[in-house]
C-alpha cells in the first residue's frame, strides 16, 4: 500500500499507518520537493511516477496493491494508476478538486504557489496564523496551524509551482485516457467539497466503475485529521 506524500508531506499520514500496518504493509513516501531536505524539487507526475516505479520494482517485486494520493498527490497516484509499468490494483483519489480556470488558469500559477510559499514561511517561522487568516477561520486557527506545519520545512517555490500546474494538468490528461471499466478507483472527497461536480463527470467517464464516496460534514484534507476513518475506509476498500 502506497501513500505518496504531497503539498502537507508524508507525515500527515503517520496516525494513519499504525492502523493500517496490521493487516498491510504501508509505504509512505515523500516525494521531490517535500522531503525536508531542501536539495530536491518536484518536477512532473509522471517524472516522480517513473522515480516510484523504480522503487516498486527493487523493492516490491513490481507490484503494489493500492496507492493512494491526497490532493495534488493525486496527479502522482493518477499516472503511476495509469502508466500500469508496474503492477498497481487499485487507486484511491482524495480531494481530486477540479482546479482549471481556462484562460484564467494562469492567475494559479502565478499568485497562488508564491502565496502559499510566503505564508507558510512566515507561519512556520512564527508559529501562527496571520491575524487576517485568523479573523477568516473564524476559530478553526489550530487545525489550520497543524496543517501548516505538516508543509516540508525547506520547500521551494519552484516545488509549489510545478505541483500547481501538474494540478492544472491533471484533468485534462485524464480525458485522453480511455474508459476503463475494470479498474479499481475509488473517489474520497468532503461533501462541501468545492469543484468536484466537474472532477466527478471526467473521473468517472475514465473509471466508470469507480466508487463515489463523500465524507459528510469533511472538507479538502480534513479526512486526514481523523485517521480511524480514513483506515476503516481503506481497509473496506481493499476488501470488497
Amino acid at each position: 500500500m502506497l501513500l505518496p506524500g504531497n503539498m502537507m508531506s508524508w507525515r500527515q499520514f503517520e496516525a494513519v499507518i499504525p492502523l493500517l500496518e496490521k493487516q498491510y504493509h504501508v509505504i509512505a513516501v515523500s516525494t521531490d520537493g517535500y522531503d525536508d531536505t531542501g536539495k530536491t524539487t518536484f518536477t512532473t507526475a509522471e517524472a516522480m511516477a517513473e522515480k516510484l516505479e523504480q522503487y516498486i520494482k527493487e523493492e516490491q517485486d513490481g507490484a503494489i496493491d493500492l496507492v493512494l494520493g491526497e490532493s495534488m498527490g493525486g496527479a502522482t497516484a493518477g499516472m503511476l494508476f495509469h502508466r500500469q509499468k508496474v503492477k498497481v490494483g487499485a487507486m484511491i483519489l482524495s480531494g481530486p478538486q477540479y482546479m482549471n480556470l481556462g484562460v484564467f488558469s494562469w492567475v494559479l500559477t502565478a499568485i497562488v504557489p508564491r502565496s502559499q510559499y510566503n505564508l507558510t514561511k512566515k507561519i512556520q517561522s512564527v508559529d501562527k496564523l496571520p491575524w487576517m487568516l485568523r479573523l477568516y477561520t473564524r476559530g478553526d486557527d489550530q487545525k489550520l496551524l497543524n496543517q501548516f506545519q505538516y508543509v516540508a520545512k525547506n520547500i521551494s517555490l519552484a516545488t509549489l509551482e510545478n505541483a500547481t500546474k501538474e494540478a492544472l494538468r491533471l484533468y485534462p490528461v485524464i480525458d485522453t485516457f480511455a474508459p476503463d471499466p475494470e479498474a479499481k478507483v475509488a473517489i474520497w472527497y468532503g461533501s462541501n467539497e468545492p469543484n468536484i461536480k466537474k472532477a466527478m463527470q471526467k473521473l468517472k467517464r475514465a473509471y466508470p466503475n469507480a466508487q463515489d464516496h463523500p465524507f459528510v460534514g469533511y472538507g479538502h484534507g480534513d479526512i486526514i485529521g481523523h485517521p480511524d476513518v480514513m483506515a476503516r475506509d481503506i481497509i473496506v476498500f481493499m476488501k470488497s
